[in-house]
């Protein structure tokens, strides 16, 4: 064999290769943007969720679950979840027990278990940082989202839209108590008199860093997101620092 023979083979098997490597090395990377997951719980129970992934960066990123209010759905999250993947932060939105794609009764205590193994779960995808991961509520998911903060000790931040001190008797002063020294941000609008009152009574609860940010006239819960385009912006500005 001549060696001009001899580098052209070994050009055409150079080539082969990186035929083979290329999509392996894509697979690990280009996730799709959005996507829909699910998560079965101990009990049996298939937790619907999506996640909004960033494209501009690689893995592993900062995770933001966020928990809508009830009787809503995780596609009240929609616009909010591509704005943080956006900006960097991975986000799983989900119905739920008993609301949306995801089955059973609307049982709060059994919602607390559900987000535990949901939490678990979305720390363990390969594309997320468990170190530098946060939850977002609104309304009753704000609730479930200080009782999921003082259950797992992983939650790094909480975010809570028009949280209630009591709603359907889930009570958050003292889970907020336990959740320690993490930070927290409160958000509400005067007018929604409930929730006023219950963010600034939790205040008094929260052991460590905790803003609270109090609006006119822009609504309940996610709503708020809507009725006040620079929400989202501060939420952003308040925690991309926090995961870092």
């Amino acid at each position: 064999m001549s060696k001009y023979q001899f580098r052209w083979i070994s050009v055409f098997c150079m080539a082969f290769l990186a035929i083979l490597l290329i999509p392996a090395c894509q697979s690990e990377t280009q996730l799709p943007a959005e996507e829909r997951l699910s998560f079965t719980t101990d009990s049996g129970l298939e937790i619907a969720g999506t996640i909004y992934r960033p494209t501009d960066r690689e893995p592993p990123w900062p995770g933001v679950l966020l928990l809508h209010m009830i009787y809503g759905q995780r596609q009240d999250w929609d616009a909010f979840g591509k704005t943080l993947a956006q900006n960097g932060l991975a986000a799983l939105a989900i119905d739920l027990r008993g609301h949306g794609e995801t089955g059973g009764e609307m049982e709060w205590e059994l919602t607390r278990l559900d987000l535990d193994q949901v939490w678990e779960a979305f720390g363990e995808l390969p594309e997320i940082d468990p170190n530098r991961s946060a939850v977002i509520g609104a309304s009753m998911g704000a609730n479930m989202a200080v009782l999921l903060g003082a259950d797992q000790p992983g939650v790094r931040a909480l975010v809570l839209l028009s949280p209630g001190v009591n709603y359907y008797q889930v009570l958050t002063p003292k889970p907020l108590a336990e959740y320690g020294e993490r930070p927290v941000l409160i958000i509400a609008s005067q007018e929604d008199a409930y929730a006023a009152s219950s963010a600034e009574e939790l205040l008094k609860y929260a052991r460590g860093e905790a803003q609270l940010e109090m609006f006119t006239e822009i609504g309940h819960g996610t709503q708020m997101l809507a009725n006040q385009p620079n929400l989202t912006t501060l939420i952003l500005e308040w925690l991309q620092p926090v995961l870092q």
